[in-house]
């Protein structure tokens, strides 16, 4: 989960963010969803051919 949201922690915190959790919580959320999806992807295209 770290090397998927790498940039956001570099980036810092969200100014003015208001959510009740955490915006870099949420984020990095997505970012490990978006990692595993892409992974997924990549591996079984590789796994066709």
């Amino acid at each position: 989960m770290k090397i998927e949201s790498a940039v956001l922690r570099r980036l810092g915190p969200v100014p003015f963010w208001r959510g009740e959790k955490k915006c870099l919580d949420e984020l990095q959320r997505i970012y490990k969803k978006a990692a595993e999806a892409a992974q997924e992807k990549v591996l079984s295209a590789c796994a066709r051919v």
